[in-house]
């Protein structure tokens, strides 16, 4: 609703701002009425709104394990695919089968460790919605163990892990940088990524200049992190005012709104200065991103809108110039809940796919599911924001304080994208708490661990970049979770990890089967949190003729590593 005039007057809209249009092509129209009635007439402009069907997000629970070399059928899954907010529907029968396409059966089952299986999931009102192909992990579970992990059976390889300091305008200080990005004190984490905010500054579309002061404060702990090894990637929550199409409802230009069809070019050399400007700043990024969120429209922060088209256009288009000169990546689109559809328009365009590098995306509303488009062109698929709310935090309380319940939480949302997304990165909302009150943060504002921190620590301080993931029985048993790591194949050294989270209220004893696949494996080292115990270091477990078994405590995570 944003129709100007260069005359004093009132607009009036048919339909009205909040109106739902229906699916299909709607017409609208504005009426124009001058103030000066005298000397200039009502005037009404029409134009065409397309709308489209809606995607409603589906999840997918891992489904109970079934044995190695059964005759695998849709009726054996345990767990069938869901639309969430109200959204009816069932999963079409005839759907199920593998990710690469080949129908279920015992060939599904041949090999122990973790199948990927998808189905479509059908809206009950196809007037308004259309299908979603959604993805879980279905282990196939040993005959003669509980589970099973093949090294000889490489995954992707893992980026890393990290959070956001955005807004972070401070210097961190030494202990801080080193409890996030160290693994030299007790209470270190172990990541290597930061992400930060592109400030909106302002552009001078003459000189092609930007105003760098914007961007100075926050890009200090990008080159403090990327010191201490970390990979450094950018995200925009708005380009600058002056390029957008603002919505007047709100009380900041940089509150929502569209970046104008004009200054696609405009913004292209925005990125590329902000890229150039952080070399300066001794900040090398490894990737920018196009838009933070495109499709949420907050009420009170810098965001802008994007629809999948626009977003296609631009990146074709403009993505290359956005990069241009720089070993930077482009990253998109960073969608607030991984829009599948988003992605697929965006690479279904042979000049934007080709421009995108890392497919980025968030996880509100929705949960780890498998990219298998972005995967089918090579691209990495980073997991970029997702705020865990504490089960402790309630509508009733000022404050609260993380628990186990919230490592064990982190720890299997990281599994499953991992596992099934297949993630190549896992990157958390906040650094550090703002508030060690309300936590939202991988630690405190004194530079300790929150148990959010805790869970994603059991993988990072051990996976390093560049390590493997390797097939596991991702799902042994009810309530366990299985993956493994370690170094390429190939690799001079043969490190291996193996995280371990049980959410059960009981022990478990948990027997594997090891594939070492060249591997000299004898002994594995145990680091263990509990709710009494937090990264403890355990007496070793030996590993007799590639098997070993271990008690994993209730409510537990183990990180096991040779």
């Amino acid at each position: 609703m944003n129709a100007k005039s260069s005359v004093p007057g009132t607009f009036t809209y048919s339909p009205a701002v909040g109106a739902k249009p229906e699916v299909g092509v709607q017409t609208l129209s504005v009426t124009f009425k001058p103030q000066d009635v005298t000397k200039y007439s009502t005037s009404t402009a029409v134009r065409k709104l397309t709308v489209n069907k809606a995607q409603p997000p589906v999840r997918w629970d891992l489904p109970s394990a079934v044995l190695q070399g059964s005759a695998l059928t849709s009726a054996q899954i345990t767990t069938a695919p869901y639309a969430l907010y109200g959204v009816q529907g069932t999963a079409d029968p005839s759907s199920y089968k593998t990710v690469d396409g080949m129908p279920l059966g015992t060939a599904t089952t041949a090999v122990a460790g973790t199948a990927l299986v998808q189905a479509t999931f059908v809206p009950k009102d196809s007037a308004h919605y259309i299908s979603s192909v959604i993805s879980t992990a279905l282990t196939i579970k040993p005959a003669s163990t509980t589970a099973a992990i093949d090294f000889g059976d490489a995954k992707q390889t893992i980026q890393g892990f990290g959070g956001s300091a955005a807004w972070y305008y401070s210097k961190m200080s030494e202990d801080r940088l080193n409890a996030l990005f160290g693994t030299s004190v007790a209470d270190s984490l172990g990541l290597n990524i930061i992400r930060l905010r592109i400030a909106p500054a302002e552009w001078n579309a003459s000189t092609k200049t930007a105003d760098t002061g914007q961007w100075t404060a926050e890009l200090e702990n990008g080159a403090a992190a990327q010191a201490r090894g970390a990979l450094v990637f950018a995200s925009p929550w708005s380009p600058p005012a002056s390029m957008k199409i603002v919505n007047t409802d709100r009380t900041n230009p940089l509150y929502s709104g569209r970046l104008a069809p004009a200054m696609y070019a405009n913004y292209a050399q925005y990125l590329n200065a902000y890229i150039r400007y952080a070399a300066t700043r001794n900040v090398k990024l490894y990737s920018v991103s196009l838009q933070n969120e495109p499709d949420w429209d907050p009420q009170d922060y810098e965001s802008c809108l994007w629809n999948a088209d626009e977003m296609k256009t631009w990146v074709g288009d403009h993505g290359n110039t956005a990069v241009a000169g720089t070993t930077t990546k482009l990253m998109a689109p960073e969608s607030f809940y991984f829009s599948q559809a988003t992605t697929d328009t965006l690479l279904s365009d042979p000049k934007a796919a080709n421009n995108i590098s890392i497919v980025g995306g968030h996880l509100y509303g929705g949960t780890p599911s498998y990219p298998g488009t972005a995967l089918k062109l090579g691209k990495d698929v980073w997991m970029t924001e997702h705020f865990l709310d504490s089960v402790n935090k309630s509508a009733s309380k000022t404050s609260w304080q993380t628990s186990m319940d919230d490592a064990i939480a982190m720890a299997k949302e990281i599994h499953d994208g991992l596992t099934l997304a297949q993630y190549n990165a896992y990157v958390h909302w906040w650094l550090v708490n703002s508030s060690d009150s309300t936590p939202t943060g991988l630690i405190s504002t004194s530079n300790k661990p929150t148990y959010l921190g805790i869970g994603m620590k059991h993988f990072s301080y051990f996976i390093r970049p560049g390590y493997v993931r390797y097939d596991a029985t991702s799902l042994p048993q009810k309530g366990v979770r299985v993956s493994a790591y370690g170094t390429p194949p190939g690799a001079a050294d043969s490190k291996a990890v193996v995280v371990l989270v049980n959410e059960n209220a009981v022990d478990v004893t948990l027997t594997t089967s090891i594939s070492p696949a060249g591997r000299s494996l004898s002994s594995l080292t145990p680091y263990r949190t509990t709710e009494t115990s937090t990264f403890e270091r355990q007496p070793t477990i030996g590993v007799n003729a590639n098997v070993f078994s271990i008690s994993l405590p209730a409510k537990s995570i183990t990180t096991l590593v040779n």
